[in-house]
């Protein structure tokens, strides 16, 4: 519903990942003077503002005492979240390879002194200001023809999203209908048949500034120190994500060159070359669905799995099974239990920051022993598809065709996606990055670069440097956060297992 509303009724929300630098802020009020509101802010229902925090603060400074919102149907704070992400893209017409860095080159490189000389002050009393307020309804088939062969595939895909909120925008086109911003909604309301799409029009001299305010204008992402809980409980395996055989991570050893569903382990000479190579005790680190557990124990391996973030129902997290698989892990960390080998198959994709991922590596190397081996594979840097896509390769055309995906910045080879259901991350891991994780808890370390993995085999712990970072991760895994804000709660129980099995005090 949109709605123009006293400035003080709507409130930033704390958890905004963005930041505005006063640069581009000066910017923002540049635009706000000459255009007015061309798209409104969105906010929550009950006036949390969900995009244009940084509009809102200069406007604000403007001395602006009403601004136009369009007010969203009830979310929950997860939701608002991952919207709060996905307006970053869903109001700019951006590739997926856009980032904040090229967008601010291109933004440079727009002359806004020149296309702002073109563009007169507005009355920020006036009606006109809040031009997003009096858009009109046009037949999408007449804007279709105007802008035919302009289409943007990951921009339809942002709009999608937001329309999947049932969030509505209006485009900004020129006189002669020609799209200046928001040609993905216009996209997606085309491929939905929709007869009629509302439009703010501008004029042909507003066109140059419209387009660099509006497309280019990007602040950075704080989302790695803003939502570092939601990054980290979002991780769990998705529903789609199931599979019926073992994973890459389980096989790259006995079967280097095969699929994970082209090598089956409970055929009679699968299963006795993997346990000839594995042993009859082995830990699942990020057990997922459980489904390598449940595969291995059929055919006679104890498994002890590992997973804080068990998937239940409507795609929830159960956080008292998960702390239940947590208790019974702990149990057999404590009662010694000797492990032949420990896998860690595919957490590592979505473990979001690289001292969680490095926390892991310590906790799994602590379980080893001079003749255990630890397996690890990851999803590779070099090979992925995704990660070139983000980049801006172009990929299969059925990929990108729903893709909705792009890249963050904090450090190299992460992406974040699944906006439609969690926002999650997928670290993508050179070969160098993988061994440099595991190389300072073991004296050998071989990775290789294969089948679109990254994979390592490590042995020979070393145990000075294990106990040096043992405590520390152990208060990391063994608290980690819920969607109600609950912690796992285990530290006291994790450190008293690790130091009975390890015979030392940490």
């Amino acid at each position: 519903m949109l709605k123009l509303v006293p400035i003080d009724t709507i409130n930033p929300s704390t958890y905004n990942p963005r930041k505005a630098d006063p640069v581009r802020l000066n910017v923002l009020e540049l635009s706000l003077r000459k255009l007015g509101f061309l798209l409104p802010i969105f906010a929550s229902h009950n006036g949390e503002i969900l995009s244009g925090h940084q509009r809102h603060h200069v406007a604000s400074r403007m001395g602006l005492t009403h601004v136009p919102v369009f007010f969203t149907e009830e979310m929950s704070l997860a939701d608002r979240k991952g919207i709060n992400i996905a307006f970053n893209r869903g109001t700019n017409d951006l590739n997926m390879a856009d980032t904040p860095v090229n967008m601010t080159e291109a933004l440079a490189r727009a002359n806004l002194d020149n296309a702002a000389e073109k563009v007169e002050d507005r009355d920020k009393d006036s009606k006109g200001f809040n031009r997003c307020m009096t858009a009109k309804s046009v037949p999408i088939s007449k804007l279709v023809t105007v802008n035919r062969g302009k289409w943007v595939n990951y921009a339809r895909n942002m709009a999608r999203l937001l329309y999947g909120k049932k969030i509505t925008m209006p485009l900004v086109c020129t006189p002669d209908n020609k799209v200046v911003n928001g040609i993905g909604r216009l996209q997606y309301a085309a491929e939905k048949n929709w007869k009629n799409i509302d439009v703010v029009y501008i004029s042909y001299e507003e066109a140059d500034l419209s387009n660099a305010m509006l497309n280019l204008l990007s602040m950075d992402f704080d989302i790695h120190n803003r939502y570092e809980d939601l990054l980290r409980f979002n991780s769990f395996r998705r529903a789609r994500r199931s599979r019926s055989e073992l994973g890459q991570g389980f096989i790259f050893t006995v079967a280097p060159n095969a699929r994970s569903k082209g090598y089956d382990v409970t055929e009679p000479k699968n299963t006795k070359q993997w346990k000839r190579t594995h042993g009859l005790s082995v830990v699942d680190f990020g057990a997922g669905h459980l489904t390598e557990t449940k595969i291995l124990r059929s055919i006679g391996v104890s498994v002890a799995p590992f997973e804080p973030f068990r998937l239940g129902e409507n795609n929830e997290i159960n956080k008292a099974e998960s702390v239940e698989i947590a208790k019974q892990f702990l149990e057999t960390v404590k009662s010694g239990k000797r492990f032949s080998s420990v896998f860690i198959s595919s957490v590592l994709n979505s473990v979001p920051f690289a001292g969680d991922r490095q926390k892991i590596a310590c906790l799994c190397a602590a379980l080893c022993d001079s003749k255990s081996r630890l397996y690890a594979c990851a999803s590779s840097a070099t090979g992925s598809t995704s990660l070139r896509m983000v980049k801006g390769t172009d990929g299969l055309a059925e990929r990108q065709s729903t893709y909705a995906t792009f890249a963050l910045d904090y450090e190299e080879g992460i992406t974040i996606g699944d906006f439609q259901e969690k926002p999650k991350v997928q670290k993508y891991h050179t070969p160098s990055e993988f061994y440099l994780l595991f190389k300072n808890y073991f004296e050998i370390v071989n990775v290789e670069d294969k089948q679109n993995n990254v994979r390592a085999t490590c042995a020979n712990p070393n145990i000075d440097a294990i106990l040096k970072d043992l405590r520390e991760a152990i208060e990391f895994e063994f608290d980690l956060p819920y969607p109600d804000d609950s912690r796992m709660g285990l530290v006291d129980a994790a450190i008293d297992a690790y130091e009975q099995r390890l015979g030392v005090k940490l």
